[in-house]
């Protein structure tokens, strides 16, 4: 069995002979902040988790609206005070009241605008 503390020592020549690029990608100065934000441009959704709003928006009747909001409910996700905020909304105002209904392919249409086209919106108006 391997013991995950010991630590065995390296020659930086030895090191850098049999991993050479992992070597120079050590040498190189940490990203700064600024260098990763430019970065994460080229990858429109990373960092996006979608919220309780976004699952609505893939729901098409009122009765899976409200399966969706007793599921985050009981994961944890949402508060009981969102979740009556959300259903009050549904029963008042309608599912679609959240935004245009999310079809299948959605995201992956809305990614490829961004990353091809810099585009920020779907033809509908709402960012993912």
């Amino acid at each position: 069995m391997l013991d995950r503390g010991l630590v065995i020592p390296w020659d930086k020549r030895d090191f850098k002979r049999l991993f050479p690029a992992l070597s120079d990608e050590l040498e190189q100065p940490s990203t700064s902040l600024e260098d990763s934000s430019v970065e994460m441009e080229g990858e429109p959704l990373r960092g996006f988790m979608p919220g309780p709003e976004d699952y609505l928006m893939r729901c098409a009747t009122e009765e899976e609206a409200i399966q969706v909001i007793e599921f985050l409910k009981k994961r944890g996700e949402i508060t009981e005070e969102e979740s009556e905020r959300l259903k009050r909304q549904v029963y008042e105002k309608g599912v679609r009241s959240f935004g245009p209904l999310r079809e299948e392919g959605y995201y992956l249409r809305a990614y490829h605008r961004k990353r091809h086209h810099g585009v920020s919106s779907d033809r509908d108006g709402v960012s993912p």
